[in-house]
């Protein structure tokens, strides 16, 4: 029977790292109708569930798993993850807690409390948790970029854009970085340093019509200085590009959007808007 069990569990676990998820279960259950206590296969199980975003089941497999191991670290952080599928954050929370109290140093679970955290608006706490995975992994991405967008939430704008800006010394060509920290620039009025930064998302990513928005909006919120004929037709420049891409999206959204009143008048702008009166 060991044999037996150990050819079903290996061969589970290659089609597992194959992609392979459907067999892989069917491989972890005959392991566990051959050995029904062995942890490993019901904490593989559950790894397979949780692939399959079936995390009720994978929740079930990994609590089978901790009643053979109570301790065991990756039992407790991969049913934290499992709940935390089914936006079960409380839940969550105590057993990355838990994970914790067995590695405190853990960076995983460290940043994955801190998601929870922030998923419960628990901001502070939330901060904490990212701040304590960062000074184990000090130039990790992740953990400066939902960092970033913890403080973006409650409008701590400034924080949130020296945290973006942290995560663009990572990882130079994200998208979702450059856009997010054009976003805290805006919001702080920043609009010449946030034209920049939304540049520098639609040249990672040519076809997005966000940061073609975002920077007509900027520009339009500049057309009230000394270059407001060049930051106008830069305004509408961008409009007309964002409206290209998605003009069931950006053409009403534009229409209604404080961000345009300086530009609201101009004949341009009214021809974007619609196109079809002439």
């Amino acid at each position: 029977m060991t044999n037996d069990y150990l050819q079903c569990y290996q061969r589970a676990t290659v089609l597992r790292d194959s992609g392979r998820y459907e067999e892989a279960l069917a491989g972890y259950e005959k392991a566990i109708e051959l050995r029904p206590d062995d942890y490993w296969s019901w904490y593989q199980r559950g790894n397979v569930l949780s692939d399959l975003k079936r995390y009720a089941e994978a929740v079930a497999s990994y609590e089978k798993a901790l009643e053979l191991r109570p301790d065991d670290y990756w039992g407790l952080y991969q049913l934290g993850n499992a709940l935390l599928g089914l936006g079960r954050d409380e839940e969550a929370i105590a057993n990355f807690d838990k994970a914790l109290k067995i590695r405190p140093d853990d960076y995983w679970a460290l940043y994955q409390r801190g998601m929870a955290l922030d998923d419960l608006d628990r901001t502070e706490a939330a901060l904490a948790s990212f701040d304590k995975a960062l000074e184990i992994r000090p130039n990790d991405y992740w953990a400066l970029y939902r960092r970033g967008d913890t403080l973006h939430r409650v409008s701590r704008y400034e924080e949130a854009a020296r945290s973006y800006e942290r995560a663009i010394e990572v990882k130079a060509d994200d998208y979702w970085a450059w856009y997010r920290l054009g976003e805290a620039r805006d919001s702080l009025a920043r609009y010449s340093e946030a034209i920049s930064a939304f540049h520098k998302a639609s040249q990672i990513k040519p076809q997005a019509a966000e940061p073609h928005y975002s920077q007509a909006c900027c520009y339009a919120s500049l057309a009230n200085d000394d270059r407001a004929s060049d930051a106008t037709m830069r305004a509408i420049e961008h409009l007309h590009h964002a409206i290209n891409l998605e003009p069931e999206t950006y053409r009403p959204k534009a229409a209604i959007c404080p961000s345009f009143d300086p530009i609201r008048q101009d004949q341009r702008f009214q021809a974007l808007m619609n196109p079809q009166r002439d």
